[in-house]
């Protein structure tokens, strides 16, 4: 019911001014500062000013968590802050940034409190955001049939898995380099095939051995997953620079504009190729048995119709005997 009210963005409306009514009176009557924010505005609701420096171009809330508690410790605070927010998102962010920013950064856990440092080991944290992005988040999908606890448990065990997902998010763009290991993770980490060296392979290789024969059970091919890694790329930026105040445009990170709206890219090409590659010219002695083959074709047909003919008539004198001797 309440998934089905937040649909429209109207609603929407109607309860962030709820909640700001609510949090404004409550900010008269508690010592507590209360701090505001929606999109790129936010203010001070104890002192009715606007905060600049609180105030972020950011579409998700998630990230806008971060970017504040950023600010929160450059102001130089240095006690004890506690997230609340129950979502997984969240939970794989707060465990990368409390290894990267001093303080005790705790989040809230169905009933208890849970320090974000212990969340994950020293090893994990340098790549548990790539490898939420590369296997599905609010924001990119994930791999048919494919759990994230298996996943995890795999990479936690191989340095080179976390190494291939190491560099995913270092920059905007996303180099040819670092696309081949997030190609490399997928086949070997993903659909544990450590044989084949293109995505092509792997999904040939995959396909023999299904034995109820499914297309959604390959591997992906080349082309949608470069626009998945695109995503993921630009997903995982963002959380690993939680300093940013202004996120780039999502436009051609795997995303493009249809209609006015942000959409995800599948494919840039078609399913089938455009065009088929011409035969290649025979050489002259397979020209020589190609047409000896058709010739010994012709031979056989050519004996399997006397055949039927000599059967027929020895069926006719068979049946003339017959009225000859009656």
């Amino acid at each position: 019911m309440f998934k089905t009210l937040l649909c429209s963005s109207s609603n929407k409306g109607r309860l962030q001014k709820m909640i700001c009514s609510y949090l404004t009176d409550l900010a008269q009557s508690v010592d507590v500062e209360i701090v505001y924010s929606v999109g790129s505005h936010c203010t001070n609701l104890s002192t009715q000013q606007p905060m600049q420096n609180y105030s972020f171009d950011q579409s998700e809330a998630d990230t806008v968590l971060f970017s504040t508690y950023v600010v929160l410790r450059e102001s130089g605070y240095s006690g004890p802050v506690v997230i609340d927010a129950t979502d997984t998102d969240v939970y794989v962010a707060a465990a990368l940034i409390s290894q990267q920013l001093p303080g005790m950064l705790c989040i809230k856990r169905k009933q208890e409190t849970v320090r974000c440092c212990d969340m994950t080991t020293d090893m994990m944290a340098d790549c548990i955001v790539q490898l939420h992005c590369m296997t599905g988040c609010d924001a990119n999908s994930g791999f048919y049939g494919k759990g994230k606890k298996s996943v995890y448990d795999q990479v936690a065990k191989s340095p080179v898995a976390r190494q291939q997902l190491s560099r995913c998010g270092d920059n905007l763009a996303l180099t040819e380099e670092v696309l081949e290991q997030l190609f490399a993770f997928t086949r070997s980490i993903i659909y544990g095939d450590n044989k084949s060296k293109t995505m092509a392979e792997a999904r040939a290789a995959k396909w023999r051995t299904i034995k109820k024969k499914s297309f959604i059970r390959l591997p992906p091919d080349a082309d949608s997953l470069r626009q998945h890694c695109l995503r993921a790329n630009y997903l995982a930026y963002l959380v690993r620079h939680p300093s940013l105040k202004h996120h780039p445009s999502p436009i051609g990170h795997g995303w493009e504009l249809v209609g006015g709206c942000c959409r995800p890219v599948r494919h840039t090409r078609p399913a089938l190729p455009m065009h088929l590659p011409a035969p290649r010219p025979t050489e002259e002695g397979q020209e020589d048995e190609e047409d000896e083959s058709d010739d010994d074709d012709e031979n056989r047909v050519a004996a399997v119709q006397r055949g039927d003919s000599s059967e027929s008539e020895d069926s006719e004198c068979s049946e003339a005997g017959c009225s000859d001797s009656d």
